[in-house]
């Protein structure tokens, strides 16, 4: 049954269409009525009917209207017009705008309502085939996209052989031919970020956006092949006019690569770093040249500036060093940097970077450098400023830089925001390990511990444990038996107080535990100490 919605700001016109035939009989179910335009959209959204029967001239909204609205929404509705005999430009403009027949709603006759009704059965019946053969069409295309996308995942991963993908070119309309090529891979920068403005059904329209807009562009005289490897990499594979890129080629390519990341950047608003392998002989070379462009596109992390690399250009230097040395005494001196002038941090970060670049770390050591910097930095700074409008961590964002530069400029903007933020408050609190410190000192008598003081200040007791040994230059537990022991020695002097009250009084019930550890701290017993 096809559903029918009537729209008529009469209401005995709106009765007299619905019992003049017997709709179900023609195959048509009425779903609704309604007054006005607006109220038909109303319906149309709850019901979505195939047939729309509509007054032209309606307050509120009218006939055209309706029509113009509702073809934007839904594609492929029906319509039906009743007009008066003096509102036939009206009829003209419906039928324009896709109206499939209109009635003169003072000559209306069973006959024409069925007859007109004939005519939508047959446009509906029309559309419905024409859309099932697009779409068959569209899944054989999109069955042999699959296809030849995994047979270059598995070739590229060494699960096929050569001569398995030179049998499947023709049936699978693959465009290379064997000889020499070159496989580019292009990642999006940020694609986390990007992501988030993607629900997951869109992440299918960014891929075929993606796609599409290489394919334009390379000419199709140029034989290629684009593969998706996830939403956010790309292959292109093209074939090479020779054995070597030379300087021509070097051009022609630099022209062809700098097109896609304009036009990527114009239409949809994404940059690419572009990794290119070195020529391979064939189908066969292409495991070799896939992690060749791979490296290339890694190189691009310690480069701020290039955004396409060729990988036999890159500096064949060996990035295996995998920890950058951050001293006690750096964490202390950067922290005494911070403290009296950002200036001395800034630098120590900038000499940091430039030691990244040159020294041959690896791209993991870096991150793990800049993390180890932004926990001093947070360490200094007890009330940290929300960083960033996303309600991503700094943390995050730093993982999702994919440039040493970009991490460099994160770092000295989240420092300059928490010096910032400090110099705003009406006073200086005190970091996490004076608010430590200043507990410890006020409840040493009481059964205090880490955890517990770290509850109380509201912070991770592991990076509590950090921040004191940093900042104090003693782990938490010795600071506290020194302030114990430190008490104890001066009750001691008075002698009226008994040894076990002095133990009870600075925290250690145990009378024999607290025995021990003072003579441990002082090399005296507490008899000998009060002798």
């Amino acid at each position: 049954m096809h559903k029918v919605l009537i729209v008529d700001d009469e209401l005995l016109m709106r009765i007299g269409l619905k019992s003049m035939i017997d709709w179900e009989e023609r195959g048509f179910r009425i779903v609704g009525e309604a007054a006005n335009g607006k109220e038909a959209l109303d319906l149309v959204d709850i019901h979505k009917p195939e047939l729309i029967i509509t007054d032209i001239k309606m307050p509120v909204m009218d006939g055209l209207e309706l029509i113009r609205e509702n073809s934007r929404k839904h594609d492929g509705c029906q319509y039906i017009i009743l007009s008066c005999l003096d509102e036939f430009h009206y009829a003209q403009e419906a039928v324009r705008l896709g109206a499939a027949d209109y009635l003169i709603k003072s000559d209306i006759k069973p006959r024409q309502l069925i007859d007109a009704l004939d005519k939508i059965q047959k446009r509906i019946a029309k559309d419905s085939i024409q859309g099932v053969a697009a779409a068959l069409k569209e899944q054989v295309k999109e069955g042999i996209g699959y296809l030849k996308e995994t047979l270059f995942k598995e070739l590229i991963s060494g699960f096929r052989d050569e001569k398995e993908i030179v049998e499947k070119t023709e049936p699978l309309n693959i465009a290379l031919v064997q000889g020499p090529m070159i496989l580019v891979k292009l990642k999006v920068d940020r694609f986390e970020q990007i992501r988030r403005k993607y629900v997951e059904q869109d992440e299918k329209l960014l891929r075929y956006s993606v796609v599409n807009i290489i394919e334009e562009i390379i000419s199709r005289r140029r034989r290629r092949e684009v593969i998706v490897e996830n939403s956010a990499e790309y292959l292109l594979v093209m074939n090479s006019d020779g054995e070597f890129i030379h300087g021509e080629d070097y051009e022609s390519y630099n022209r062809l690569f700098d097109k896609i990341q304009t036009s990527l950047k114009d239409f949809l608003n994404i940059t690419v770093a572009i990794g290119v392998s070195s020529v391979a002989t064939g189908f066969g070379g292409l495991k070799k040249a896939y992690r060749e462009a791979n490296m290339a596109v890694k190189s691009l992390f310690f480069d701020n500036r290039a955004r396409i690399a060729y990988y036999d250009d890159i500096p064949q230097k060996s990035r295996n060093l995998e920890i950058y040395p951050i001293t006690q005494e750096d964490e202390r001196k950067f922290r005494l940097d911070v403290e009296n002038s950002v200036e001395g941090a800034i630098h120590y970060i900038t000499n940091m970077q430039q030691e990244l670049q040159q020294e041959g770390y690896s791209e993991q050591a870096a991150r793990k450098a800049y993390i180890s910097i932004l926990s001093l930095i947070s360490s200094c700074y007890p009330s940290i400023p929300t960083f960033g409008d996303d309600g991503r961590t700094v943390y995050e964002q730093l993982l999702q830089e994919e440039t040493l530069g970009g991490m460099h400029e994160l770092t000295l903007r989240f420092l300059e925001e928490c010096e910032r933020h400090d110099q705003n408050q009406s006073y200086r609190p005190q970091s996490y390990a004076e608010q430590a410190r200043a507990i410890i000192i006020s409840q040493y008598a009481e059964d205090i511990s880490l955890q517990t003081v770290a509850d109380s200040i509201n912070v991770n007791s592991s990076y509590l444990s950090r921040v004191f040994k940093q900042e104090t230059g003693e782990n938490f537990i010795n600071f506290l038996t020194k302030i114990r022991i430190e008490k104890a020695q001066s009750l001691l002097k008075d002698k009226n107080i008994r040894i076990y009250e002095v133990a009870n009084r600075v925290g250690y019930p145990n009378t024999t535990y607290f025995s021990k550890l003072f003579k441990k701290t002082t090399g005296l017993s507490p008899e000998e100490y009060r002798g």
